[in-house]
């Protein structure tokens, strides 16, 4: 009709479809992802940065890093149990040094003739013999006290307390804690590293008495661990700080025998509470390494093993006040008659009191008596009535006789602890068996055990490296091969593509 425009449509002039397109794209873009993968396999040498690009062998590549993660953990944790091994060996060696010098310091001194005793007049010699023990002493202390990434290595479980508990510094100072006398030093292992700490609500409260050396608790199995010869603290708000030596426990009440008398203690001090004075500052706690899944180490040697309690409690003998002291001979007259009982290993005087400050580790000799003449006696503990011996007297009974006591005995005893110290024999059956050769000859076990450890773990850690490589690696000419083709497939398909978009309907006509 005339005065009407004709309204055109356009036609799509399009030779492809949309599906075509949406086909040709993702397939592009799968050769574009193909070709990211060859470049990371190139540019890492590695398969995949995935485990589910590696899917069939994810579980063995898994399975190696899990193991490789642990030998890694036992290396590391290896490497400072063999620092602390290190340690341990060098101090037991220098302490093993510091034994074998001190005894023949003591041999060359004399006080090895057991055949003439030194006698109070060379007083140089005692002098002598007292400064090398204390020197061996501060020697031994600081060995123990020795620190690994930190740690002190001898104190069991309280890493961050020192091993051994010894704050003298001069000879004068510890002879003034230990007299000799009222305050002596250990005379038994059971004495001397004792786990004793006694408060009121353990021993329902003190008396002083009823003797003028006794302290008896309201509960008699309160101070069962306190045999005589430790060494015992009072402490309470009501008075200073006590210091004394139990020379003796009744079973029957609980009640301590004590030098030297504590009479003067107030009774509201009887809340005060007991505690055990010990050289060690540990604890009890043993430690056990894992060197790998199916093997342990035993590394709970600390300060207190019966090898340095014997050397420490030796040279404590030695080094305390009072071994210079003059014999002093308990007449007779003042003991009355003496009765002996080997089974008991005790010798009772008829006098009541009358043994009273005859200090423990002190040396005795009775004269006069049939059976008993002659033989040295150590005084084992004292109630004041009734000594015990080592070793156990001959029977005997209400025989007069003069009691002869010094302490220069106490240095043929030291002289055997410290032999026993360094190596046990039968000779003295009654001391803890361990020694300082068998304690090196365990930490070297352990550092040998330790050091095949150490290096298995890297042999193995190197194997399980090899194995992850060989999952993960990639070879890479077949890597690089593989990006050629897959740019070269890329290219191709967007200069097909790009053709393709061209093509047009009227390209025909």
């Amino acid at each position: 009709m005339a005065g009407v425009t004709a309204m055109t449509t356009p036609i799509s002039t399009r030779v492809g479809t949309f599906a075509q397109r949406s086909s040709m794209i993702q397939q592009m873009m799968r050769l574009q992802s193909r070709l990211y993968d060859s470049q990371l396999q190139v540019a890492t040498g590695q398969r995949s940065q995935t485990y589910t690009g590696i899917s069939t062998d994810s579980f063995r590549l898994v399975s190696v890093e899990t193991e490789k993660t642990k030998v890694e953990y036992y290396q590391k944790s290896n490497a400072i149990a063999q620092v602390r091994l290190d340690t341990m060996a060098t101090s037991v060696n220098s302490i093993q040094d510091v034994l074998h010098n001190v005894y023949n310091d003591l041999i060359d001194l004399g006080a090895g003739d057991q055949n003439q005793i030194i006698d109070e007049a060379e007083a140089d010699t005692l002098s002598n013999i007292q400064k090398f023990a204390f020197s061996a002493m501060k020697d031994l202390a600081s060995y123990l006290n020795a620190k690994a990434d930190g740690r002190y290595v001898f104190s069991g479980g309280r890493t961050d307390q020192r091993a051994v508990d010894f704050p003298y510094t001069t000879l004068e100072e510890f002879q003034a804690a230990y007299d000799g006398s009222d305050i002596t030093y250990p005379t038994s292992r059971e004495a001397n590293v004792p786990d004793a700490k006694i408060g009121q609500d353990q021993h329902g409260g003190l008396t002083y008495g009823p003797g003028a050396n006794t302290i008896t608790p309201a509960t008699a199995a309160s101070t069962e661990a306190l045999v005589p010869g430790t060494v015992i603290e009072l402490t309470d708000g009501d008075i200073t700080t006590q210091r004394f030596t139990v020379t003796a426990r009744d079973t029957g009440t609980g009640a301590l025998t004590v030098t030297p008398a504590p009479s003067g203690l107030p009774g509201a001090a009887s809340d005060a509470t007991i505690s055990a004075v010990s050289y060690y500052g540990g604890d009890s706690l043993t430690f056990e390494h894992r060197v790998s899944d199916e093997r342990t180490l035993d590394l709970g040697l600390n300060a207190k093993d019966g090898a340095f309690e014997k050397a420490f409690r030796a040279l404590g003998m030695l080094a305390q006040g009072g071994l210079n002291a003059a014999a002093t001979t308990t007449p007779a007259a003042s003991t009355g008659t003496l009765t002996f009982n080997n089974a008991n290993g005790t010798v009772t005087a008829a006098t009541p009191g009358s043994f009273s400050g005859l200090p423990i580790g002190s040396s005795i000799t009775f004269t006069g008596t049939a059976n008993n003449d002659g033989q040295r006696y150590t005084i084992v503990s004292n109630d004041g009535d009734t000594l015990t011996l080592d070793p156990p007297p001959v029977n005997e009974g209400a025989v007069a006789a003069d009691a002869v006591t010094d302490n220069l005995g106490r240095i043929e005893e030291a002289m055997a602890l410290l032999s026993d110290a360094t190596n046990h024999t039968s000779a003295m059956p009654s001391e803890d068996p361990s020694d300082i050769e068998q304690v090196g000859s365990l930490i070297g076990f352990n550092q040998v055990t330790l050091d095949r450890a150490i290096d298995e773990a890297k042999t193995f850690a190197s194997y399980l490296s090899i194995r992850q490589t060989e999952i993960e690696s990639v070879d890479k000419l077949e890597a690089a091969a593989n990006l050629n083709n897959d740019a070269l497939a890329l290219e191709t398909a967007m200069a097909s593509f790009a053709r393709i978009s061209e093509v047009s309907l009227l390209s025909y006509i």
